[in-house]
């Protein structure tokens, strides 16, 4: 790919939580879409942070870290995008 072409493409994305239903995508949030509109997908599956084992995390790791690390992927990735916009 074209790196004229990578970046109109990269603007256009954007992140939607969607929950698998009897093998349906189903967005929680309306789509901007025209009907019948195909898109391009990329499945990210959500980490469960019940199934997270805590106490293999080192015991000198900072409080910050281990409040990070009980928040789900996407949580995390927003913390820091916060954390990084000041």
């Amino acid at each position: 790919m074209d790196k004229d072409r990578a970046s109109s493409i990269l603007p256009s994305m954007r992140t939607v939580d969607a929950l698998y239903d009897q093998g349906l995508l189903r967005p929680a949030e309306p789509l901007s879409l025209r009907q019948g509109e195909t898109v391009r997908l990329i499945l990210l599956p959500r980490p469960d942070a019940k199934l997270w084992n805590l106490s293999r995390f080192p015991q000198s790791a900072q409080e910050e870290d281990l409040a990070l690390a009980t928040l789900g992927l996407a949580e995390w990735a927003d913390a820091l995008e916060a954390e990084d916009r000041g």
